[in-house]
């Protein structure tokens, strides 16, 4: 079985096909669920590669010349935002206005991210750490250091102002860009990146449907893994139809 921990409960969930937090009869994940996870692994996938492709480019292995690793970089990152709040509106498909056609058709990342704020307040991601013992799967929140939701939006609009070249009043006045400077910060926003989506937790509306996803894993052939996992249903209160 996995054990989820965190700062809110304890609970146990089974290896089983699908996953579920321990409970008399193990809930199945809907269409929408299964469909969900599908997504997310395809998107998390994507997001590795362009995080392969910063590292090399980091490292100057790409063969670029300095100005335009600078400007590849923030494309990849500009990208990774938008990869990241797909994943928030995709794992959040079960609440009916996540799914209205306005916002399936939202491509910026800063529209989903402000729009999902007001439906769901907890909809962002949380890193964890996962460590196995025997059947278990131990997780543990990350306290600090990931990409925080007001960083993805500080970082997209920063990526939008470095991938336009500008004005020519701006040309004649900008004075030489020290390029290892701006990869300097490539690199920060990458590893703030790479906490945040290495392995992390998303927990549905109602807080019984869980997500925990991995950027890559052994079990996937170093491909991403999404496992699905649910919560104890509530007992029925005193007096109610279940008692």
């Amino acid at each position: 079985g996995y054990r989820r921990r965190s700062a809110q409960h304890d609970a146990h969930c089974r290896q089983s096909a699908p996953f579920s937090m321990s409970s008399p009869t193990p809930r199945k994940p809907s269409k929408q669920q299964q469909d969900a996870i599908g997504i997310y692994s395809r998107l998390l996938d994507e997001a590795r590669v362009r995080m392969v492709s910063l590292e090399h480019t980091i490292l100057g292995a790409t063969g670029l010349q300095p100005p335009l690793q600078v400007e590849f970089s923030y494309l990849q990152l500009r990208m990774l935002c938008e990869v990241t709040a797909l994943c928030c509106l995709i794992a959040h498909g079960d609440i009916e206005a996540a799914s209205s056609s306005k916002l399936q058709k939202e491509y910026s990342a800063d529209g989903i991210i402000k729009k999902l704020e007001t439906l769901h307040p907890n909809f962002y991601p949380h890193p964890v750490v996962t460590e196995s013992s025997g059947n278990t799967l131990h997780i543990e929140r990350v306290s600090g250091g990931f990409l925080t939701k007001s960083e993805l939006l500080t970082l997209y609009h920063e990526c939008g102002g470095r991938l336009h070249r500008g004005s020519l009043a701006k040309f004649r006045s900008a004075a030489p860009q020290a390029h290892h400077h701006h990869l300097e910060k490539v690199k920060s926003w990458r590893s703030k990146f790479l906490l945040l989506l290495k392995a992390h937790h998303v927990a549905s509306f109602n807080n019984l449907s869980h997500f925990i996803c991995f950027l890559s894993h052994a079990q996937a052939d170093g491909k991403a893994m999404v496992v699905f996992a649910q919560s104890p249903l509530p007992e029925p209160s005193p007096g109610g139809s279940g008692a």
